[in-house]
């Protein structure tokens, strides 16, 4: 259950992703989704393979409570993504490695006690349902800032159930 709760927070950004794609007038396909779906799978593989591959164990409780906190106070200071027109190649391959990038450090908490290929398949999956959520439902929040408090309570709350379970 922990996994889960660590995937959901760990792919809000794609929520918020979806909604600036949505209203910036991006249209994205099933195709665009599955190709951002592989993607991340693809990120999530290698750096749990890499992980496990060379033993790393740099991932204790401590580490990982620094990290959500880490990850609480960026999500204050991150601005606002913004697209104009349509994607490139280029910018796929850079909104999947940003979207991927806090799960990826996320997911590497896990490695030990879950196989690879079930955690990969739980963080992907989470990363592209939110950023579908995102894009599908979301109306913008004119008060981005709101969006800054939602990821740093919940990353804040990652930290401590983490540090005391």
């Amino acid at each position: 259950m922990f996994l889960l709760l660590n995937a959901f927070i760990a792919s809000l950004d794609g929520f918020i992703i979806g909604s600036i794609l949505r209203f910036s007038n991006i249209k994205l396909s099933k195709t665009n989704f599955l190709a951002i779906f592989l993607g991340n799978a693809i990120i999530y593989t290698i750096a749990l393979f890499i992980y496990l591959k060379f033993n790393m164990t740099f991932m204790t409780k401590t580490i990982s409570t620094l990290l959500y906190l880490f990850l609480a106070f960026h999500s204050l200071k991150e601005e606002e993504t913004t697209y104009k027109g349509k994607l490139t190649i280029k910018d796929y391959f850079l909104l999947t490695l940003s979207h991927s990038l806090d799960g990826t450090l996320v997911s590497l908490n896990f490695a030990y006690s879950y196989n690879r290929y079930y955690i990969v398949f739980i963080f992907s999956t989470f990363a592209v349902l939110l950023l579908l959520l995102g894009y599908s439902f979301f109306k913008k929040i004119k008060d981005s800032n709101k969006n800054k408090y939602i990821s740093f309570s919940l990353f804040l709350l990652l930290a401590i159930i983490n540090y005391f379970l």
